[in-house]
């Protein structure tokens, strides 16, 4: 297929799924407040991709021939344990981020954004307007320049805090923290549940277990080794001398 002609194809479908519903709805979302859309987008599609990667960790492991079979339950349920929990925390630490993230704007860099601040930098303006030669403004209209940057400061500061709270602070810190002890929990009762629906299944591990051959232990004294199936230099020296 000609490449002008996978481009228009391309350009229509996506023409097409920007006027549907749900986009139309998000770009509403975006027009009247970007960073907190920006935010609620990347942290779903986070959390889907999370939530996929668990069903599919889960499907795995338990259909996964090279884990023992009586391990295969612990590893699913670790990764059951896991995947909900990275989308729990990942959900609540992005919500809760976002409350205080705006505060801790405001605290750490209380020193750049104030009204004194404002002042200063109004006073700067003047007097580098004096050293240009040119007339002094006694009111200079900074406030609405100083407002857009210390609120598009706001935004990037925001949105950075509140995705790495959710990634770094509650998916690696907080989830592997406990995600062994509950994978634990929820392995016996995986178990449980088998015992009780499908009592079979583990009729047939123990039927499996009690066929295997017991191991050959050696004799306790060296009488009554059998030597011949061993070949050893001494042996060959044994041979040779008779």
């Amino acid at each position: 297929m000609p490449v002008n002609k996978v481009l228009s194809a391309t350009s229509r479908a996506i023409g097409a799924f920007e006027k549907t519903k749900p986009m139309q709805w998000a770009e509403g979302k975006f027009n009247i407040d970007p960073e907190k859309a920006l935010g609620l987008a990347t942290v779903t599609s986070i959390v889907i991709k999370d939530g996929v990667g668990c069903w599919k960790y889960v499907t795995q492991s338990l259909n996964n021939k090279k884990i023992p079979e009586e391990k295969r339950k612990f590893v699913a349920a670790l990764d059951l344990t896991n995947g909900v929990l990275m989308i729990a925390a990942q959900i609540a630490m992005y919500f809760a981020m976002r409350k205080y993230s705006g505060p801790l704007f405001e605290k750490l860099f209380r020193r750049s954004f104030n009204p004194e601040m404002s002042k200063n930098i109004a006073s700067r303006i003047r007097m580098k307007q004096v050293q240009a030669g040119q007339q002094a403004s006694r009111k200079l209209p900074i406030e609405k320049e100083y407002n857009k940057v210390k609120s598009d400061g706001l935004d990037v500061f925001k949105f950075v805090a509140d995705i790495a709270a959710a990634t770094i602070i509650g998916k690696r810190v907080i989830v592997p923290f406990i995600a062994t002890p509950l994978a634990a929990k929820v392995k016996d009762k995986m178990e449980e549940y088998e015992h009780t629906h499908h009592p079979e299944r583990f009729e047939k591990q123990e039927e499996k277990q009690e066929e295997k051959p017991a191991e050959v232990q050696p004799e306790a004294f060296g009488d009554k080794l059998d030597i011949t199936t061993h070949n050893t230099n001494l042996l060959k020296r044994y041979y040779n001398y008779h």
